[in-house]
């Protein structure tokens, strides 16, 4: 009997062949035979690249196919977790690398009528809505415009610093350009959005007038609007040096916080009585009302 694989030799022995999942019994010569064992052990014993890994990394399995045994997947899941803890690892300690090179920008030089509470006063960027572009602006140049965070209000009053990462030169570059766009933005909130600009004051005017209680990161973030009023003469009443010091008074520490609500809610009233009565008979000017009204 010949062979059943070359069909030349004698058949000396019987193997059994596995053909897409049917198996069947071949007779062959022991150069056929030798030949398939050696095909199967190099199917076997392949190694393939399983698929999952974090990237520069792979790992091979030996097997026969199939699912990768349960033991690969948790070698995997431990992987996965290691990468991702290195990797917050690094991200914190690049933060606190960041952190601990800034410096805060001096704005001695600054004129007084863009300076709030030794910060950079930028309520006219705010109020034409321009004041995020400059925040992104500031972070593209590896600085950062920190606002006062006071009684659940982001950035009251509009005030911020101006940290960097160690460049004083650029950031005084931006810091004249940041100013600049500020004076603009007060001239187009006057000239082109007095109605804009006369929402904002009137909505301060009427609360601090009105309210019944007020934290002081309330009263910060409405003297604000008022402090580019009294800048503009556009108040009686009351004048800039008065708001001022109501402004640098402002407690944006955070100390209240510590308070129980009751006595809270006792100084919060009290404050707005203060407020009431302070602000009762300031009113807008001619002026103002000439353009607002």
């Amino acid at each position: 009997m010949k062979c059943e694989v070359c069909h030349n030799a004698d058949a000396e022995t019987a193997i059994v062949k596995n053909d897409n999942g049917a198996e069947s019994e071949l007779y062959v010569c022991r150069a056929c035979a030798k030949a398939e064992r050696a095909k199967r052990q190099k199917k076997s014993q392949r190694t393939r690249k399983t698929s999952g890994l974090p990237p520069g990394m792979s790992i091979t399995v030996s097997g026969s196919g199939g699912e990768p045994p349960p033991f690969i997947g948790a070698i995997l899941d431990a992987v996965h977790g290691m990468v991702s803890d290195l990797e917050k690892a690094e991200s914190a300690k690049s933060e606190r690398r960041r952190k601990s090179t800034r410096e805060e920008c001096r704005i001695a030089g600054v004129k007084p009528a863009y300076r709030m509470a030794g910060a950079l006063h930028l309520e006219g960027l705010h109020l034409i809505g321009e004041l995020e572009a400059a925040m992104r602006a500031a972070r593209a140049l590896e600085m950062e415009l920190v606002g006062f965070d006071s009684d659940g209000v982001h950035s009251t009053g509009h005030a911020f610093r101006l940290v960097h990462s160690g460049n004083g030169e650029r950031a005084a570059r931006f810091l004249g350009d940041l100013v600049e766009q500020e004076r603009n933005a007060r001239v187009r909130l006057f000239e082109e959005m007095p109605r804009v600009f006369g929402d904002a004051l009137c909505r301060a005017l009427a609360i601090l007038k009105n309210c019944r209680l007020l934290s002081p990161g309330e009263l910060f973030d409405l003297l604000s609007p008022m402090r580019l009023a009294a800048l503009e003469k556009m108040l009686d009443g009351i004048g800039l040096s008065e708001l001022e010091k109501m402004i640098a008074a402002v407690d944006l520490s955070g100390s209240e916080d510590r308070m129980e609500a009751s006595e809270r809610d006792r100084i919060d009233a009290r404050r707005a009585d203060e407020m009431n009565a302070r602000f009762e008979d300031v009113v807008l000017n001619e002026r103002a009302e000439e353009r607002f009204l």
